[in-house]
């Protein structure tokens, strides 16, 4: 970032970037702005003509046309001094200034104009960079001083470096100084201690990467649950592609995942206790954010959790997976006869697709050679409780079965998805928790609003104000509209001293 000749654009859904720019440039003095400020650029030209850097964070697919010429630098000398056009004004530009821009996008579309003046760098968090986030904070609660050590031994591993290297440094000056080494007693001396200091430092860095590894040995032990948590959070971010209201930060699932450690239930056999955190991380995750999904959503939900699981075990078959999804592509391949009247055109083309799948093969001639059994699947209410004509009632999983159900009796794929989803997590992923407001304020914090998203006619306030009433709450509700911004601030600065409750 620091070589690159353009300035850097970082791609940071979960704001990784942001946290890490701030920390980097705190002690610079680091300007942070937004395009929706109205002084944004009076900011960037402080921040220019004084040399500090600037963080322009939250924009979108368009920049605004007035910072073209810092994006592209269009820097000017006169005598010693640098300067650089900003609409109509000519402001001095010094060469320490630093530009930073993040957005929060998950999948921008830059058009080429944009993409050439910036340095694109994509922060999106990987499952590795989170399963090592995760795993830190699981053994920072369960075994703390591990983690201490650990962190310890990082920090000298680091330091022991850096001495190394000016140690090399100190030897390389003295052998350009173009003397005779034999001779000078400088030279020797400098030599002598930095062979001792060396020898000193390479001792001191065996230990240190000896107890490191038997740490990390240690640590392992708690993988199995920072793996599978890792996983899980790559399931929440998918339902933005069913409604872009559906984002979740990392914050709030590291906030979850540390909650989760501290409430579930303790156990001092490891197997036991790791056993605890899976299954209580997995219902708390599920039942918190069935909480901001709308009601046609939740079973979808349980299925990418039980999908992803089952994706990270090695347990899911991805060509399965698609066909489940699409049916498979027709590529203009033969379509023999259909062997029933009653099977429709579309459901014998999916069988066709679906026989060239692995466990599938021969599946539309076990059709046809079973064609009456099949019937009675066909003709059931219920047919994903109906046994399947071997070898497939055996030798399929349930989910494997899922795709014969999509083939025969699509209109039963829901009930058939909730079969799966019990045996693969449980029950009590099929009915999603009811609206607990009590739960709900337990699980919140003072620094995090909640969002009621209301359908038509639902109105929530008064079972809000008996909670208020219970608790022993002041509740102050605002109407917001025109002019009434500053009676909202008014009210929250108050609240927030006297411990009352505002509702917008």
């Amino acid at each position: 970032m620091s070589k690159a000749r353009r300035w850097p654009l970082c791609i940071d859904p979960q704001g990784q970037a942001n946290k890490w720019i701030k920390n980097m440039e705190k002690s610079k003095g680091l300007f942070v702005i937004k395009l929706s400020d109205s002084d944004f650029l009076r900011t960037l030209e402080n921040a220019i003509q004084f040399g500090k850097p600037v963080l322009l964070e939250n924009v979108y697919e368009e920049l605004d046309p007035s910072l073209e010429p810092i994006l592209l630098k269009q820097t000017f000398k006169k005598g010693s001094t640098y300067y650089i056009r900003l609409g109509e004004q000519v402001i001095e530009y010094m060469t320490t200034f630093g530009f930073y821009i993040t957005t929060k996008l998950r999948n921008p579309h830059y058009m080429p104009e944009l993409s050439t003046k910036v340095t694109l760098l994509n922060f999106m968090i990987t499952l590795e960079g989170l399963n090592d986030q995760l795993l830190a904070i699981l053994v920072k609660k369960e075994a703390p001083q591990l983690e201490q050590e650990k962190e310890r031994l990082i920090l000298e591993s680091a330091s022991n470096k850096k001495q190394l290297f000016e140690i090399e440094e100190k030897i390389l000056e003295v052998l350009k100084s173009g003397s005779n080494i034999l001779e000078d007693e400088t030279a020797i001396n400098i030599l002598t201690a930095s062979k001792n200091t060396s020898n000193e430092i390479n001792k001191k860095q065996a230990i240190a990467e000896k107890t490191e590894k038997e740490i990390d040995e240690t640590r392992k032990g708690y993988a199995p649950v920072s793996n599978e948590a890792s996983c899980l959070f790559f399931a929440i971010t998918d339902l933005a592609n069913i409604d872009p209201m559906y984002q979740y930060s990392l914050t709030y699932f590291i906030d979850l995942f540390t909650q989760g450690i501290l409430k579930s239930e303790q156990s001092s056999i490891l197997e036991h206790r790791l056993t605890n955190l899976k299954a209580y991380f997995l219902y708390s995750l599920y039942s918190n954010v069935c909480r901001s999904l709308f009601e046609k959503d939740k079973l979808l939900f349980s299925f990418l959790l039980g999908c992803r699981l089952m994706e990270f075990r090695g347990q899911l078959d991805p060509e399965q997976y698609r066909f489940l999804l699409t049916g498979g592509v027709s590529l203009g391949e033969y379509i023999p006869p259909k062997p029933a009247e009653w099977l429709s055109k579309k459901s014998w083309e999916e069988s066709v697709r679906l026989s060239k799948l692995n466990h599938f093969e021969g599946f539309t001639q076990n059709f046809e050679e079973n064609i009456d059994h099949w019937a009675k699947i066909y003709n059931s209410p219920t047919p994903y409780t109906k046994e399947l004509p071997e070898p497939y009632q055996n030798n399929l999983t349930k989910f494997e079965k899922l795709l014969i159900y999509r083939v025969v009796r699509p209109d039963k794929l829901i009930p058939a998805v909730q079969e799966f989803i019990k045996d693969e997590l449980g029950s009590e992923f099929i009915d999603p928790p009811a609206f607990d407001l009590a739960k709900i304020y337990k699980d919140s914090s003072c620094v995090s609003p909640l969002i009621f998203v209301l359908s038509p006619g639902s109105d929530p306030f008064s079972s809000l104000q008996k909670f208020a009433d219970n608790s022993n709450k002041h509740v102050e509700p605002i109407s917001l509209g025109q002019g009434r911004g500053p009676i909202a601030t008014e009210a929250i600065q108050r609240e927030s001293k006297n411990g009352g409750w505002v509702v917008l």
